[in-house]
Formats: C-alpha cells, structure tokens, sequence
C-alpha cells in the first residue's frame, strides 16, 4: 500500500502513504505516515502523521480520511496548494 494516495472525506489530496505504525504487542495499526510534497518534487518535503481513529476508509487505490484529521496538517497541505497555484493564502489570525 505504500504510495497509495491519501485524501480527505471532502476530496482534498494530503500526499501518498509513506509507511505504517503498528504496535509490537498486539499488531494494531496506530498511525498512517503521509508524505505531502513541496512546490519542487523533492525540495521542502513534509510529513503528515495521522492517527488510526481518523482514518474512514483503506483501499488498494486510495486512504480516506476525516476533514479534521489534524489543522495543522491541512494548513500545511493549504500552503503549498497556495504557492503552487500562485494564489496568495488567507489569513485568518494575527497576533503580535
């Protein structure tokens, strides 16, 4: 499953499955690894970690997960959409 992309329940794409946390003992799988891609293939590489209750859905062709897995990680992913499209992001808060 590795390289399997990961998306939002919306539809948004995070990245591809990069690796898998399980626990040693019971072999539960704890948390998804997500390589999100910076604005050069290589170059400011990130990495989303998404816990196993936020996951809705594992196929062989795609992960779904919730819209609020982690606003950090969406923020992150909303920043290099940004700079990628060339539109400038939102801001939502300021604080001095």
């Amino acid at each position: 499953m590795i390289g399997v992309p990961v998306r939002t329940k919306a539809g948004l794409l995070l990245g591809r499955l990069k690796s898998m946390d399980f626990d040693a003992e019971t072999g539960k799988l704890n948390a998804l690894h997500v390589k999100v891609r910076g604005p050069v293939p290589g170059l400011l590489d990130d990495e989303l970690i998404i816990a196993w209750v936020q996951v809705i859905s594992m196929g062989e062709d795609e992960i779904v997960v919730a819209d609020d897995f982690a606003e950090q990680g969406a923020a992150k992913v909303r920043k290099w959409f940004a700079l990628l499209s060339g539109t400038r992001p939102i801001v939502t808060s300021y604080r001095t």
